[in-house]
């Protein structure tokens, strides 16, 4: 453009927009529409330029100068953060200083009909959650500890929406209305304007808004999180009045103050053509899972629909060249030729890396894509493939060139199902599961026919589950397999569950009739010794609980049982059922039951102890009740139970997030002081609110387990101080056997005095040769660090892992702890 007439438009634009606020709003509408507007000013601009040529950074270069523009479009991936571990992840987060919102504090805002803060306000907004007030925003420390965990009790659920004005996202309420009524109040969630400083930031703010800017793909690619579509715009019968107003932060004002809904310069862009939506809907295509990434809408959370393979970058490419300026809509131009590469470079990351990859509810066009995908896979091992419209032929072409071994079909159409087991009956495939593909009995028959012609291969492992038993001999059914596949580990028993896992992959509407299904399966192999039931998220409710207690009630010569059911809506009438079942297990050795994430309360937990009472030889009990409804009468009710298990020897209990506090302590080491062979004790027992009585309590509890050789005591989150530590101390010198021990005391407040206590109580473990203590971010100073130090290293035999990180510890401390301990003959410290 000739100076002169930059000069001429830029005097225009300035004497048209003398007021800032209204400057703003024009710059926001023309970069919604693309530059187009009848107003003067933008004729002249669009004269100049051509509306073709319409870009943001035009217009500002215009209004503010070239130097008012930056480019924050993402920057090409750096190695700097991996997609897999955790602690990548909460490393990203924590470095670019962006904060994850706690779903506890949405629900708080919509059921106080407040709009979203930006995330300045959120910074100072606070939450109850669990009788406790906490933050609206998960703290460094806390994504930390979730990175480090073993169990995670916390989704991280990154959020996929349009900007319905320009001033706020959601102006209407109706974006917020759904992740509170739909997500847990323990979910974290990544939500742009809450999580991101927003305009007008400071030095400070801007940086931070950028270091995110440069990782942003992680949130929607990263293995630890998942991905939550809000596809829909506001119904109109959801939108607000006119001249309703909502809190959004003003220029003019320099504040954040009420703005009339007509007031806002309103975008009614639909999602899928929006440049920034597709690139986040991509991204999240890339895990390893496709249901993590789920459609949300007022019918709820639909991991089932509307699913997208990964696209190869030369699709997406091409697709986005057709669509810019068209169908989609970028906030820039200059964003598309950053957005291709980067796509690019997620993809290719991802494909290189994946070893397993689980597809569902892909229809023929995306399954289409997904093969086109398959040959970027290089290092895949096992496929699994639910509800997808698949072409057989295909399919197998593509896994033949690939270095798959492993293939499920589940809820595959019958033919397809049929042609695919047979195209891959070869030498290099090491499985084959077909589950709920609505195989006949006699379909069956004449697949294992068919097979049973292939002599002289070496033919993988076939997995027929998910039929009609009622027409098939299984017996002979399961003969014909174990000669199929010639493995001879795959005896007459363990052939027949697998033949028989009827339950698994059962359609929505059958599920709650799940255990009277798997009644028949199980009660053919009434011999059966040992049983493994996964049946994470099936939705099984209070009937389906209660009858898969029917099934359980004929295994009278089961010794091993493991029932791992989380989040599935069980309560109490569920709890009572499988008490029932267990009731009558009477040779049962080892049990691991598993329900985090139900809807138990104490009136459950006692029917559970019922069960567990006549379980006279279980030797190994492994019982999971975290983020359940229990308080102290559940422990209380736990006691009487384990009390009746003479011969226990190895306990786990996970009671994390119960809110116990110190009486439900007290009540649950009432049940341990019988179990008097008990050689194996964990307890998981995060953020409890258990303080100096509690810990009390439990020390006098551990003291009297005479036999322990392995401990681990997860405490985090707690209120455990000095007087606390002092009398764990006291409990853990009672322990002369004990070899192992894991302490996590990780969130509390010891100080230097607590863990001078604690030493005291470790040295005297003249046994200990393994020990795992993590005191990270316990106001602890040098003086007690060294006491530490000086304490552990008179176990001279001590294999050592140490986490002494977030404390008070100056570098010249940290040196000498680190010298103190060199001597131990293996250890692993952070400090």
């Amino acid at each position: 453009m000739p100076k002169d007439s930059r000069q001429d438009i830029h005097a225009m634009l300035q004497s048209s927009f003398g007021d800032s606020l209204e400057r703003d709003r024009w710059v926001k509408l023309l970069c919604c529409l693309g530059g187009s507007s009848t107003h003067p000013a933008a004729s002249a601009l669009l004269e100049e330029f051509g509306e073709s040529e319409i870009s943001v950074k035009h217009f500002l270069d215009l209004l503010y100068g070239p130097e008012a523009v930056q480019d924050d479009a993402p920057e090409a991936v750096s190695a700097e953060y991996g997609y897999e571990e955790p602690k990548h992840l909460a490393s990203f987060l924590n470095a670019a200083d962006i904060r994850l919102v706690r779903v506890a504090f949405l629900k708080k805002l919509h059921r106080l009909g407040q709009a979203m803060p930006r995330r300045q306000e959120a910074e100072r907004a606070y939450v109850e959650l669990r009788s406790h007030v906490t933050t609206a925003l998960v703290t460094p420390e806390e994504l930390t500890a979730w990175a480090e965990a073993e169990q995670n009790c916390h989704r991280i659920i990154s959020v996929s929406h349009a900007w319905e004005s320009q001033e706020h996202p959601d102006p209407h309420n109706y974006q917020l209305g759904l992740l509170a009524e739909h997500l847990k109040e323990t979910d974290w969630v990544f939500y742009d304007y809450l999580s991101l400083y927003q305009s007008s930031c400071d030095e400070d703010q801007e940086r931070s808004f950028r270091a995110g800017m440069k990782h942003m793909h992680l949130l929607y690619s990263h293995e630890g999180t998942s991905t939550v579509r809000i596809e829909g715009l506001t119904p109109k019968e959801c939108q607000k009045k006119d001249l309703d107003t909502v809190q959004v932060y003003s220029r003019k004002l320099g504040r954040v103050a009420p703005v009339r809904i007509k007031d806002l310069v309103l975008n009614d862009v639909p999602y899928a053509s929006r440049g920034w939506c597709v690139t986040e809907r991509e991204w999240s295509a890339t895990r390893s899972t496709s249901r993590a990434s789920a459609r949300l809408s007022r019918a709820g959370l639909a991991p089932e629909e509307h699913n997208q393979a990964p696209t190869p970058p030369v699709l997406f490419r091409d697709r986005v060249s057709k669509s810019v300026g068209n169908k989609l809509h970028f906030t820039r131009r200059g964003d598309v030729d950053p957005v291709l590469k980067l796509q690019a470079t997620v993809y290719r990351d991802k494909a290189r890396s994946h070893k397993n990859l689980s597809m569902s509810h892909l229809d023929r066009t995306q399954f289409g894509i997904f093969l086109d995908a398959l040959k970027d896979y290089s290092q895949l091992e096992r496929l699994q493939l639910k509800h997808c419209e698949i072409e057989a032929a295909a399919l197998c072409k593509a896994i033949e060139a690939s270095p798959i071994t492993a293939v499920q079909l589940e809820g595959i159409d019958t033919s397809q199902a049929v042609e695919v087991v047979k195209g891959l009956m070869h030498e290099k495939m090491r499985l084959i599961s077909v589950d709920a593909c609505g195989l006949r009995g006699a379909e069956v028959a004449n697949l294992v026919q068919e097979l049973m012609g292939l002599e002289g291969r070496q033919l993988p492992q076939l997995n027929l589950n998910g039929f009609d038993m009622e027409e098939l001999d299984l017996v002979e059914a399961v003969r014909s397999v174990k000669d199929l596949t010639g493995a001879s580990e795959l005896d007459h028993k363990s052939a027949l569950i697998q033949v028989c896992d009827t339950w698994l992959g059962l359609p929505a509407e059958l599920q709650e009739k799940i255990g009277a299904t798997a009644t028949k399966a199980i009660l053919q192999a009434h011999f059966l010794g040992n049983l493994k039931l996964d049946l994470e998220e099936k939705v099984l409710g209070d009937a389906g609980a209660q009858g898969l207690t029917e099934g359980l009630r004929g295994l009278s010569q089961l010794q091993q049982l493991t029932l791992h059911l989380p989040n599935n809506n069980i309560g109490d009438a569920g709890a009572h059922g499988l008490a029932e079942g267990l009731q009558g297990l009477t040779q049962l050795q080892q049990l691991t039951l598993t329900l985090n994430w139900n809807q138990i309360g104490d009136a459950g937990v006692q029917g559970l102890t019922e069960g567990l009472r006549g379980l006279s030889q279980l030797q190994q009990l492994t019982l999971n009740l975290w983020n359940n409804n229990i308080g102290d009468a559940s422990a209380r009710g736990l006691a009487e139970g384990l009390r009746g298990l003479a011969q226990l020897q190895q306990l786990t209990l996970g009671l994390s997030h119960t809110g116990l506090g110190d009486a439900g302590v007290q009540g649950l080491t009432e049940g341990l002081r019988g179990l008097s062979q008990l050689q194996q004790l964990t307890l998981n027992l995060w953020n409890n609110n258990i303080g100096d009585a509690g810990a009390h309590i439990l020390a006098e509890g551990l003291r009297g387990l005479v036999q322990l050789r392995q401990l681990t005591l997860h405490l985090p989150f707690n209120e455990i101080g000095v007087a606390s530590a002092q009398t764990l101390a006291e409990g853990l010198q009672g322990l002369t056997q004990l070899q192992q021990l894991t302490l996590d005391l990780r969130n509390n407040g010891l100080g230097d005095a607590g863990v001078q206590g604690l030493t005291e109580g470790l040295r005297g473990l003249a046994q200990l040769h393994q020990l795992t203590l993590n005191l990270r971010n316990n106001r602890l100073g040098d003086a007690g660090a060294q006491t530490l130090a000086e304490g552990l290293r008179g176990l001279a035999q001590l294999q050592l892992v140490l986490n002494l990180r977030n404390n008070r510890l100056g570098e010249r401390a940290k040196e000498e702890v680190l010298a103190l301990l060199n001597s131990l003959p293996k250890k692993e410290i952070e400090i």
